[in-house]
């Protein structure tokens, strides 16, 4: 391969949680981020890998770059040769 074509593509959540006024700090231990952390965060994960890989075509793996796995899901992304259209021919 001789030339790559890169882009990068970000989607970020900002997790919060609301809590009424006598309500004094960390008294539930933050059981509304381990609810995320045990069950949504793995069913947004498992989502996200079967959209990529549902269009043919795609390699997909997770692809961690020195960040925290636990707050960063990083993936590679990369369109396969056999999946790109013969040069000089419109896609």
């Amino acid at each position: 391969m001789r030339y790559r074509e890169e882009r990068t593509f970000t989607v970020q959540l900002h997790l919060a949680a609301g809590f009424d006024d006598g309500y004094e700090g960390d008294e539930d231990g933050y059981a509304w981020f381990e609810r995320f952390e045990g069950v949504v965060k793995p069913r947004l994960v498992r989502a996200v890998f079967e959209a990529l890989r549902s269009d043919p075509g795609w390699k997909v793996t997770a692809a961690p770059r020195g960040r925290d796995p636990s707050e960063y899901l990083e993936i590679e992304v990369e369109r396969t040769e056999e999946a790109l259209p013969p040069r000089g021919t419109p896609s």
